[in-house]
């Protein structure tokens, strides 16, 4: 075999192999397809003259790769995320939030920028000191910061927020009279920042159905912890159950009460047989206890 033929074998060999990398490796890192095309150099340079050898050896990925005239193809791969200033403050808000534990959710307002991290890749980690023990609508708040990522430690800063508190809250749909029992089909929900509206209720219906309007309340209007009161479990004019106790003796009867009571209150009692009045304490809806 002439040194002819030998180039034009190894030349159609080359190209076939190529072909077939190509192909069938491609999904492959870069150093699995390095490793490959290394080891049919090996072979090929048993019956190939050194020089093409040589060219074979200075066009493989692996010396691409190595000089830079190709990048690695694992960065391609798994390519980085960014850290975001986006992502920095939310890791702020909730770790803000793991510490103080309030009733609604904690939002954070810079006071200046916030350092740009773009060039640093997730996933990563905040420390944060300084964290008050409650937030305050008056005050900021001073937050020394430390992010780190898979790398290490990243930077260290000293940044300034204003804090919100953000909740639904109720807001009054239609008219309510003084003294109905709160209903939750009386409001619709709204946010609010409860730093801004300290007084205004949080939307949970078992708050409403322990209570009743202490006032008038017209449409769109925010409920607040003054126009609740704890609702009363027997009303002036009510026939109720009174359960008497004397030793050993117990005796039930019934009679009108002469005054609203929560529970736990004494309002007086009129004896529907006698008129006479008497007090007791309210235990229950609609239901009165007498010790003698």
């Amino acid at each position: 075999m002439n040194k002819f033929t030998i180039i034009a074998f190894f030349i159609a060999t080359s190209c076939a192999t190529r072909a077939s990398l190509e192909d069938v490796l491609a999904p492959l890192p870069a150093i699995a397809i390095a490793s490959v095309v290394e080891k049919a150099v090996e072979v090929s340079s048993d019956n190939t003259d050194s020089a093409l050898v040589r060219e074979a050896q200075l066009n493989s990925p692996v010396e691409r790769v190595r000089t830079g005239e190709v990048p690695a193809l694992l960065e391609n791969v798994y390519p980085s995320i960014p850290i975001t200033r986006e992502d920095f403050l939310n890791a702020i808000e909730q770790e803000v939030q793991r510490r103080i534990r309030p009733v609604g959710e904690v939002s954070l307002s810079p006071l200046r920028s916030l350092p740009n991290l773009s060039d640093y890749s997730q996933p990563f980690n905040v420390r944060v000191s300084g964290v008050p023990v409650r937030l305050s609508r008056s005050s900021t708040m001073n937050l020394n910061i430390q992010v780190e990522n898979d790398e290490g430690v990243v930077g260290n800063w000293a940044l300034t927020f204003r804090p919100h508190l953000i909740s639904a809250a109720w807001f009054a749909r239609g008219h309510l009279r003084k003294g109905d029992v709160a209903s939750e089909s009386d409001f619709e929900t709204r946010r609010v920042d409860l730093l801004v509206e300290p007084d205004a209720v949080n939307a949970k219906l078992d708050v409403l159905q322990k209570h009743e309007y202490s006032r008038d309340l017209h449409p769109g209007y925010p409920l607040k912890w003054s126009d609740l009161n704890e609702r009363s479990l027997v009303r002036k004019g009510q026939v109720v159950e009174v359960n008497a106790y004397q030793g050993m003796i117990a005796i039930s009867m019934r009679a009108m009460a002469q005054g609203d009571g929560v529970l736990g209150d004494v309002v007086f009692m009129r004896n529907l047989d006698s008129s006479k009045d008497f007090s007791g304490e309210v235990i229950g809806e609609g239901r009165v206890q007498v010790t003698f």
